[in-house]
Order: structure tokens, then C-alpha cells, then sequence
């Protein structure tokens, strides 16, 4: 069969069920443009920005548990995807990344071909999972669908491609490849029973449920543990909702808190599944966890590397804890008296503390609360909302309607709201977002309302980068600098490009137009003016430990 390598990915894509594609096209990928149009079958999503297609991509990855894909073009095309690929890596969804290259004959030559660019593939090598340059036409399926296999084998992430142009028009034989499936080995029942015993004897056990977890849709069995065990649940930002956080005993995103500390040095088991620890999740790695600590991830690189594990189990999270529940099953676990009383206490504590900082802003919280249906997608980009409160107490109730920023990076809110609604196109899908972040990327409003995506954007607006504006106040002595931002006028800005806008001074004002929103199914731009609404009661001046590092030493 003659096809050409263009045509060729798109064989794979269409074998594996692919049929959205977010790119930006370029004299060095068109052949790819065109094969689509040839082909037909395939959504083309065109932004604004590479590195807000690849965020788009990350997140329709993210909620719909499919490949995302992104198509770019070379060099400044590839290198604009870089912080994007960067916060895929970070997310930890499968997505594959295409790029154009030069021409192969003078890749890396320094000849001044256009687009040219220094040492593209190790750019592309030191932030993707993996990535591979297609060096000769007839390789291309093969690296094809090694790259595919790559970026879905847990731990996914993100694999890159790139291929010259002259090669994309390549008419190839295509071979009829076949690869062996590789299902999960579960451990045998031998193997499990040390960790099953200690499951068993536990009277304080707490799970942390991870991405990892997320990402083998573990959620039935995560929350089954959880009953079975009578155990306290906490769970990542990326986790939240894998088990309804409207059960008592799911405390949720807390751990950077000295009360939830508390309560896992306490603990005699922790159960962590999928979970990466970061510094930003654990105060940097501050709290203390029990001598019985039973680790389940794919990765086997996972095990130790932040916190010690008394018994590490590498494997598919869904598939281990079947086997564990079902060996739990002819078990009785150990009375727990009091425990899942004393877990649902601290969940209330822990919301009620963060309420208690959140001055007039409660109010805000409560009409999202109110008018927010239960399976919406909740997306946060980085700001003092998002960070404090809209990451804890906006309350989730399933996996996969939860994306934040994993990576830290500002300005992903807005092109991973859509991403999500274009995986989601049902769901109400809100997104928070500072002025500051907003502006990174608000190219890609006009995406949204092309691809008739009604994303509702809360814009938090307080003409700054709030968080580092708060940070200087807090440790240089009220210096600032390079924090105020002129704000343009918004509604104006959301209107020009078909959003329905309006700007909120109250949280009455607010609570009526998020209705309308709501109802609307159109896209929506909240300006909500943060002046005008008033500081919160606690003002938060980043993570914790950052004055020490901010100060002469």
C-alpha cells in the first residue's frame, strides 16, 4: 500500500481512535494539513499560539482519557510548545506532540534555513517523555506508533515527533504492523498478601490517591478501598473527585496544611497510589509519613524518591487494587472506633479554616457553589483565588473534572478550558483565571468561540500579579516591582471577540450573571473586579518556606 508519511499518521491515529487534532499550520507541516483534508474524519482545532494548542491538547487528554495530539511547525513553532510540553510532562497525560523540521539536508548545519534551529530534537528530548526524529521516510510508521505506544504507557506524558518537510510528502509502503499487546501485570496473590496483611491490621490508615490513580480511571476502586478499610482519603490537586469529596472521610487537597500533617504522622498506614509528591502538594517534602507506607504506581522510579515505602508495588493501579480488594474481601479489617469521626472533623476544620481567610470572597464561593452543576470541569490557572480557595473548597464529586497547572506556569487556564470543553462538549466547563494569566494567551478566546466552545472564564481582576505582588509586600518591605499591570478593558476585549461579558462589583452582581452563564451555553467572560469585592481576610504571599529563600543567606 503507497501512502504517503503524512497519510501514515494519520492510519495511526485513526486505529487508535483519534479523531481531534489541536495545531497551527505552517510551511512546515502542511503536507499534514492536507492530509487531513484529504483524509477526512479528523477535528481540526486551530489556535492561536503552539503552546496553547499544546495545552488544549493536554487537557482534552486529561478529561476524555484519550490521546491528545498537537501538531506544530519548526523551530520558533516548536520552541513556543516548549512550556507547554514542559506542563504536560508535569500532568502526566498521554499526548503526542508532531513538529515540522527543516529540510533533512540541512538540519543542523547552522545554514540559516528557515526556521531553522539550534539542536531542535534535544529541546524536544530534554522536556518530553521521549522524542524521536523520523531519519529516513520509510521509519515513519514504526516511530509512529512506538511514539503512540509511549506516550499511553503509564507513566504517560507527552512524546514528540519531529520530521522534516521534505519527508512528509513522502509516498512510503506502508507495512501492516503488529504489536504484541502487554496487558498490566498484577502481582500474584502471594505477592500481595504482606500488603493486604498490613491493610487488614491498620486502625489509622489514610490513602492518597494521585493522578496515577486518576488516570487508570481507579476511582471505583479507590473508593471501595476506602469503605472497606474505613480509611481517611487525601488526594492531589490533579486527584480531586476521585472519590466524591462530599463523603466525610475524603479530606481532599489539604496537605500542605500543619492540621492534616498532624493527622498522617499519626497515621500506622498510608496507601499512596499514583502520587508524585510534590514540594508544592507536601510544603516541600516537610511532613512525616508512617514507617508503613505501601506505595502502588507505574513507575518505578517513583518508589523512594520523596518519602520511604515499606512495601512498594509496581504496576497498573486499577488491576493491583482489584486483586487487593478482592483478597480484602475474605478479610475483616480491624475495628477503627472512632477514626472515620475523628477524619470527618478534620475535613470541616480544614474547610472551615480556609473559609475563615476568605473575607467578603465567601460569597463568591457560594454562588459558584450554587450554580456550578456537579460534573462540571473546574479549571484554575494560577491566581490568588484559584491557589487559596478555588483549589479546596469548590467542591468535586468525579475524576477527570479537575485541571490545574501542575508545572506552576501562569496562562494555561484559558487554552486547557477548552481543551477540556471540546473533550467534554456537555459539560459546563469554568475556568479561573487572573488578569495576568488571561493575558498570556487571550489569542485563544477567539478559539473558543469558533469552535462554538462555551467555556465560562472568571477573570479575577486586580490589574497585577497578585500572588508575587503579595510576596514582595510580605517579605521586602511593601517594595514592588514589576507586578502592576494596566488592564485593558475586558468586557470590551471578550465582546470583540463574541464572548458575552459583563463586569461584577458585588457578590450579588456576581452570583446573577454566573447563573446566567451557566444557563447560557454560550461562551462567558466574569470580569470580577477584585478591588471592588475587597481584599480577603487572610492574604495569601505564596507557598510556604519561600521567605527563606527570598531573603539575603
Amino acid at each position: 500500500m503507497k501512502i504517503t508519511v503524512a497519510d501514515a499518521l494519520l492510519k495511526e491515529l485513526e486505529r487508535i481512535g483519534v479523531d481531534t487534532v489541536f495545531g497551527i499550520i505552517s510551511i512546515h507541516n502542511i503536507p499534514f494539513y492536507d492530509a487531513i483534508k484529504r483524509h477526512g474524519g479528523f477535528r481540526v482545532v486551530a489556535g492561536r499560539h503552539e503552546g496553547a494548542v499544546v495545552n488544549m491538547a493536554d487537557a482534552y487528554s486529561r478529561v476524555s482519557g484519550k490521546l491528545g495530539v498537537a501538531l506544530t511547525s519548526t523551530g520558533t513553532g516548536a520552541g513556543n510548545a516548549a512550556g507547554a510540553i514542559i506542563e504536560s510532562w508535569n500532568g502526566g497525560a498521554p499526548m503526542l506532540h508532531v513538529t515540522g523540521q527543516v529540510a533533512s539536508a540541512y538540519i543542523e548545519t547552522g545554514r540559516g534555513y528557515i526556521h531553522d534551529g539550534k539542536d531542535q530534537f534535544g529541546m524536544l528530548k530534554s522536556i518530553s517523555k521521549e522524542a524521536h526524529r523520523v531519519r529516513r521516510p520509510q521509519q515513519a510508521p514504526a516511530i509512529f506508533r512506538l511514539a503512540v505506544t509511549q506516550a499511553m504507557t503509564p507513566p504517560a506524558g507527552p512524546v514528540s515527533v519531529e520530521i522534516p518537510i521534505d519527508f512528509q510528502a513522502s509516498v512510503i509502503s506502508l507495512p501492516s504492523i503488529v504489536t504484541a499487546a502487554n496487558p498490566p501485570r498484577v502481582p500474584s496473590d502471594a505477592e500481595l498478601l504482606p500488603a493486604v496483611e498490613r491493610m487488614v491490621e491498620a486502625k489509622r490508615p489514610v490513602i492518597w490517591a494521585g493522578s496515577g490513580a486518576m488516570f487508570s480511571d481507579s476511582s471505583p476502586e479507590v473508593t471501595e478501598l476506602m469503605q472497606f478499610l474505613n480509611a481517611a482519603v487525601i488526594t492531589t490537586q490533579s486527584a480531586r473527585g476521585i472519590v466524591p469529596e462530599t463523603v466525610s472521610t475524603c479530606i481532599g487537597h489539604f496537605a500542605t496544611f500543619p492540621a492534616l500533617q498532624d493527622f498522617v504522622a499519626k497515621a500506622d498506614l498510608l496507601i499512596s497510589v499514583g502520587v508524585r509528591f510534590r514540594g508544592n502538594e507536601t510544603s516541600n517534602w516537610s511532613l512525616t509519613t508512617p514507617a508503613e507506607h505501601i506505595g502502588i504506581d507505574a513507575d518505578p522510579q517513583a518508589i523512594n524518591r520523596n518519602f520511604p515505602h515499606s512495601i512498594a508495588i509496581i504496576g497498573d493501579a486499577k488491576a493491583i487494587l482489584r486483586a487487593v480488594l478482592r483478597l480484602l474481601d475474605a478479610k475483616q479489617p480491624k475495628p477503627k472506633f472512632d477514626y472515620g469521626l475523628e477524619a470527618a472533623l478534620l475535613q470541616r476544620e480544614l474547610r472551615e479554616e480556609v473559609r475563615d481567610g476568605m473575607g467578603p470572597w465567601e460569597g463568591i464561593l457560594d454562588a459558584i457553589q450554587e450554580h456550578l452543576p456537579e460534573d462540571a470541569v473546574l479549571v484554575r490557572d494560577v491566581t490568588v483565588p484559584a491557589t487559596t480557595w478555588g483549589s479546596r473548597l469548590i467542591i468535586r464529586r468525579y475524576p477527570r473534572t479537575t485541571l490545574h497547572a501542575s508545572a506552576g506556569g501562569i496562562g494555561q487556564g484559558l487554552p486547557m478550558a477548552i481543551g477540556a470543553q471540546i473533550a467534554a462538549p456537555s459539560k459546563t466547563v469554568v475556568a479561573l483565571c487572573g488578569d495576568g494569566g488571561l493575558l498570556v494567551n487571550i489569542g485563544e478566546l477567539a478559539v473558543a468561540r469558533q469552535e462554538n466552545a462555551p467555556v465560562i472564564v472568571i477573570l479575577f481582576d486586580d490589574s497585577a500579579y497578585g500572588v508575587l505582588r503579595n510576596i514582595q509586600n510580605a517579605h521586602f518591605e511593601g517594595r514592588t516591582i514589576g507586578v502592576e499591570l494596566q488592564s485593558p478593558d475586558f468586557v470590551a476585549v471578550a465582546r470583540a471577540f463574541g464572548f458575552e461579558s459583563e463586569r461584577v462589583r458585588s457578590t450579588e452582581e456576581f452570583r446573577r450573571t454566573f447563573a446566567t452563564a451557566v444557563k447560557s451555553r454560550h461562551p462567558w467572560m466574569i470580569v470580577t473586579d477584585s478591588g471592588a469585592i475587597g481584599p480577603m481576610k487572610k492574604i495569601f504571599a505564596g507557598p510556604e518556606g519561600g521567605a527563606a529563600l527570598y531573603k539575603p543567606h
